[in-house]
């Protein structure tokens, strides 16, 4: 006669569940993949006498996407910070939750790139069944927008810049009861940068955002910026997230996450102005010095 935790272990062991879900986010349909393993018990130790210790059943949800080359991403499971990692330099990340009872959580995932400007946040509900390990892929998170002038004059240029996937095709929205498409590609390191020529646009208050698209995927839409062409130009202050040489990534630390990005840029050229500490044009070992002598770990 088998006892309740025998029948449960025939039960549970072979057990694969595999479905996809559609995440609804600023005006875009995400598609992610999640699938979910029924993990067999453990047990602990065979037969024998009675006290046998508790049974443990782990439960983890692995998450895994595409963000921004070496950029923080950040995993809220119902609002509170839960975990975060790295993506690498392709721009792929992964991470786990564990630990988790069941029950219905709201999961948001965002990503910061490496000058502080944060995604749109990805938020979508999942039922965790303990016991389970959750795999929860093709995140995309969508680019980072910024601008360098919150009123342009009309006529002139207004530059809308970020990062995203390296080579991806970024489209870029500007609407103010009419629309406008723009399309520009992002660089190896996920920087794309548009110079838009305002004199198309009349006088008056627009929106600009983004999207990023590569291998038939599309990320969400940025979060929107507010700028308005006028009769001057007003920039954008842009905030100087670290006064720490060699914080590549503002965080304000210098550690292994600078010290890789600016491995990447050694001996490439136009490297991105805050990694060229020397302000020579180019990444060599004085870079890596200048580095070094502020090294925080």
């Amino acid at each position: 006669m088998f006892s309740k935790i025998s029948i449960k272990k025939i039960t549970i062991l072979f057990v694969l569940v595999f479905f996809s879900c559609q995440i609804f986010a600023d005006d875009i349909i995400s598609n992610i993949s999640i699938s979910a393993i029924v993990n067999p018990v453990d047990g602990g130790g065979g037969g024998g006498g009675g006290g046998g210790g508790g049974i443990h059943i782990p439960t983890v949800v692995n998450f895994s996407g595409m963000a921004y080359p070496m950029s923080r991403v950040f995993i809220l499971k119902d609002g509170k910070m839960a975990v975060s990692t790295i993506a690498d330099i392709n721009a792929n990340f992964s991470v786990s939750i564990s630990n988790l009872s069941t029950d219905t959580y709201n999961f948001s995932v965002y990503g910061e790139d490496t000058n502080g400007r944060k995604s749109s946040f990805f938020t979508f509900p999942v039922y965790i069944t303990s016991g389970t390990t959750v795999n929860i892929g093709n995140i995309f998170l969508s680019p980072t927008i910024d601008i360098d002038k919150i009123e342009v004059k009309k006529g002139d240029n207004l530059a809308i810049f970020g990062q995203s996937v390296p080579n991806s095709e970024i489209t870029i929205l500007i609407s103010s009861g009419v629309e406008y498409f723009f399309n520009v590609a992002s660089n190896n390191f996920g920087a794309y940068l548009y110079n838009l020529d305002t004199s198309i646009l009349e006088l008056g208050k627009y929106q600009t955002k983004s999207k990023s698209t590569i291998f038939n995927q599309i990320s969400p839409y940025s979060s929107p910026l507010s700028f308005i062409v006028g009769h001057i130009n007003r920039k954008n202050e842009l905030p100087n997230c670290s006064s720490l040489r060699g914080d590549l990534n503002c965080d304000n630390h210098v550690n292994l996450i600078d010290f890789s990005i600016m491995a990447y840029w050694y001996r490439k050229e136009n490297p991105l102005p805050r990694v060229d500490l020397s302000n020579d044009g180019r990444i060599t070992l004085v870079d890596f010095s200048i580095m070094a002598f502020n090294w925080t770990g």
